[in-house]
């Protein structure tokens, strides 16, 4: 696709390579990966400038790669790549002119409200000034699906780059084969979800095929692959490698940062692995783009992709008459899996945070703005206290439903500056819910309530009767109209609709990749020793 990797997953792959050969032998006692990357990171050598016979044997590679990525993935040639070398200059200047053109509309600024609202960004935190500063400043070859080109870099080594040729020419065979700006742009036609979900489902599919092949090329030398090394792709799950993965940028990130940058990359690498086992490469390619995911919930659980399963969608209805046109829907969108297990860890359950973020099964929130009075207009930028939240989640069971409920009023006095608990009125007659906590806070009272269908509904900034009354309308949606807002997209997965955050998505991806190949170096000598013949 068309993407710069500036020091992001293949910036470390690359300076990996730097520093040893693909599978290499190296002593147990000397540095690691990680300690390779990170040094390598801070590295300021003097660059190298390729000779003309170093630029003809990079050009002759790109075929031999290209040959790989076809035979790897069963997608068949159309044509020879187009390629080109540039310079440091030349990949400046168009990395500069795309920071030119980028523009923070203003439903960047209101996710980024709705983030801070639900708690899963401080609300200090300066979300634009954090995604601009990530960007970095090296790259390695991309691929422009636009021109049909792979640019490669001229002050670089020829055999540095090679491995990061095997991902952005399986851009270039995914494109020759289904033209990747019109399958991503069928997106928006998708009836079966919500256009931005489903590209984002998508963008999964096409980076977790290029990550099956980077993996299978780095592979090649012992002659195994993904599909019958599966142990590789379990690693990535492994808590050891999870808690090696420590960038500064990740160190600095807000946990729904780390989640959404991991997505295309890590889960869809997961998603694409597990095909594989499942129905081979048919499926895991060619079926992939053929019958695309269409949710991030399908991405994350490959099983309900394989199987059609299909989630209802949850609304929230339309709330205008019940708040008497004293609010006005300043946000909307879904609360998803990925955005459940990012708030999870946020506020120290990391324990549960995979198990109860699994037991989801639908979530949906309006962020309301209270109207000002003529003579006093309202500010252009609100703050969290001038907004009202609705969240309602639903779970699979109810006990599940419990814990989420427990989960949310407890991280409360985290949330805000200060949080008290009060005392809730006795709820009278049948239409009870099965527990409900209430904690005031200097934005308004924070009302968490557990229902009996296994759903959660939880009120931020209302008053205790304004939010009795969203809580019955919410409770009798039957023939109910929905709120006509912004798409219902998942709050954390709009990170990705800003240009420069796919900068930080693919650098919060260096360590996973650091250590993925670590864990395929051993996994081959685990190998070897098993199976000499190998």
């Amino acid at each position: 696709m068309k993407t710069l990797r500036k020091r992001g997953f293949f910036a470390v792959a690359l300076s990996m390579a730097l520093a040893f050969p693909v599978f290499a032998q190296e002593s147990d006692s000397g540095p690691s990966l990680g300690d390779v990357a990170r040094k390598m990171r801070k590295d300021t050598s003097e660059e190298v400038k390729m000779t003309n016979a170093d630029t003809e044997r990079l050009f002759k590679s790109v075929d031999t790669i290209f040959d790989f990525a076809v035979q790897d993935t069963g997608m068949p040639k159309h044509s020879v790549v187009k390629r080109r070398m540039v310079s440091k200059a030349d990949v400046e200047k168009y990395v500069q002119g795309n920071l030119a053109k980028e523009e923070y509309a203003q439903r960047f600024v209101q996710a980024e409200m709705s983030m801070k609202k639900l708690g899963l960004v401080p609300r200090d935190f300066n979300l634009k000034e954090f995604v601009v500063k990530s960007t970095g400043q090296e790259i390695a070859g991309y691929y422009d699906n636009e021109t049909k080109t792979v640019s490669l870099l001229n002050w670089v080594p020829a055999e540095k780059q090679e491995p990061i040729l095997a991902h952005e020419l399986t851009h270039a065979l995914q494109d020759q084969n289904y033209d990747l700006s019109t399958w991503m742009k069928a997106a928006q036609k998708d009836k079966n979800s919500e256009a931005d979900e489903s590209a984002l489902a998508r963008k999964a599919v096409v980076e977790g095929q290029a990550m099956v092949v980077y993996l299978d090329y780095m592979l090649k030398p012992i002659g195994r692959t993904l599909q019958d090394t599966p142990d590789l792709l379990y690693a990535i799950e492994d808590p050891a490698v999870k808690g090696m993965i420590d960038s500064q940028l990740v160190h600095d990130s807000p946990m729904v940062m780390r989640e959404a940058g991991a997505f295309a990359y890590k889960d869809g690498l997961i998603f694409e692995g597990e095909l594989l086992h499942k129905g081979g490469k048919p499926m895991a390619f060619a079926g992939a783009f053929a019958r695309p995911p269409h949710t991030s919930h399908e991405v994350l659980h490959p099983e309900a992709y394989i199987n059609g399963e299909k989630l209802p969608q949850l609304r929230i209805p339309d709330m205008s008459k019940v708040l008497d046109n004293q609010y006005e829907v300043y946000d909307s969108g879904s609360v998803g899996e990925l955005d459940v297990r990012a708030l999870l860890k946020q506020y120290g359950e990391r324990r549960i945070a995979d198990s109860l973020s699994a037991e989801w099964q639908g979530g949906s929130y309006v962020l309301y703005r209270r109207k000002s009075e003529a003579a006093a207009p309202a500010p252009a930028q609100p703050t969290t206290a001038d907004l009202a939240l609705l969240y309602i989640s639903r779970w699979k069971t109810p006990q599940a439903a419990a814990r989420f409920a427990k989960f949310y009023a407890g991280a409360v006095p985290q949330r805000y500056r200060s949080a008290a608990e009060e005392q809730v009125a006795a709820c009278l007659g049948t239409n009870c819910p099965i527990s409900i906590a209430q904690i005031g806070t200097e934005e308004g009272p924070v009302i968490v309530e557990q229902w009996n269908d296994d759903s959660v509904v939880v009120s931020e900034g209302f008053d205790a009767p304004t939010a009795s009354k969203l809580r019955a309308a919410i409770r009798n949606v039957a023939g109910s109209a929905q709120a006509e807002n912004l798409p219902q997209q998942e709050i954390g997965l709009r990170l990705l609709d800003i240009p420069a955050f796919r900068e930080c998505e693919e650098r919060i991806g260096n360590d996973l990749a650091v250590q993925l190949i670590q864990e395929g170096k051993m996994t081959s000598r685990r190998l070897a020793v098993a199976d000499p013949s190998k």
